[in-house]
Order: C-alpha cells, then structure tokens, then sequence
C-alpha cells in the first residue's frame, strides 16, 4: 500500500505539472504579461551585443573566404554564406535603427551603423570576387575592411562614458 508520504508527493508533482501547463497555455496570450517579463535593455547592451554578433559574422565569413581561396568550399556555399550574412547585417543595421537611444548615445549608434555600411559593402565586393574566381589578395577588401575598423574604434570613442 502507497505511503502518505508517497502520496502527498505523487499530488504536488501532479499539481505542479497542471500549474505549468496551464501558465504556458494561459501566458503567450496575455500580451501585458510578456512586457513585465522583458526588461528594457540599454544603450551599452544593445550596442554590445550588436558588436558581438557582427564579430561573429565577420570572423566567421573571413575564415570561409579563406577556405575558399584554398579550394575547401565551394563558391556556390560562399554565395549563400555572403547572403545569409548580408542579412544578418541588415537586421543588425535594423536594431540600431529602431533602438531610439539617448541622445548622448546617437553618435555612437550612426558611426556604427556606417561600419556596418562598410561591411555590406565588403560582402559585396568579396561575392563579386566569389562569382568571378579571382582567389588573388585584394587591396578593395582590405581597404574596406579598414574603414569598418576605423568606423568600430570611431563608435567607441563616441560612447558617452569615460569623457
């Protein structure tokens, strides 16, 4: 015969079970419920997690053009590769566009979103490299490359701390 302990026990799982059934069920339709769940992010944290996803796309499309040049992917992989970044980039582009900082953030977030200009447009220029076959160094990437670097240290300095 089951214990009272036993079935004191079985009961709050059963209940907590239902509770979260019904929580998930009832939550997403509540819409006020889903502003008191997310906090309003920062300048700082908007800006920073911009910067690591764009870090991340960057290093990443680096690397691959690398492989390719090697002949370890092919150019069909790098297109789609530069069109999914692209993207990215656009959407990155979006969030600082509608993240309406304070005004002591502006200049930051407008010389970031010119170094993500500058990326697009390196994107571009390797792609028209990709769909050619021209594996050769390019000074137009690297000077590219540079003015989204120059953009990226601009951004920085403009940020309102340590003024």
């Amino acid at each position: 015969m089951a214990s009272k302990k036993g079935i004191t026990l079985t009961a709050g799982i059963t209940a907590a079970i239902i509770g979260s059934s019904f929580l998930i069920w009832y939550l997403p339709q509540n819409s006020s419920v889903g502003t008191l769940i997310t906090a309003p992010r920062t300048e700082l944290e908007i800006i920073n997690d911009v910067y690591s996803r764009h870090n991340i796309t960057a290093t990443n499309i680096d690397s691959k053009f690398e492989e390719w040049k090697r002949g370890n992917v092919t150019a069909s992989d790098m297109i789609n590769q530069i069109s999914r970044d692209r993207t990215e980039i656009q959407n990155l582009r979006k969030e600082l566009a509608d993240a309406r900082p304070a005004q002591e953030w502006q200049d930051s977030f407008d010389t970031y979103a010119k170094a993500l200009d500058s990326f697009a447009k390196y994107l571009s220029t390797m792609e028209t490299k990709v769909q050619s076959g021209n594996k050769t160094d390019s000074q137009e990437l690297d000077g590219l490359k540079k003015e989204m670097q120059d953009y990226l240290n601009s951004s920085i300095a403009a940020m309102p701390f340590g003024k």
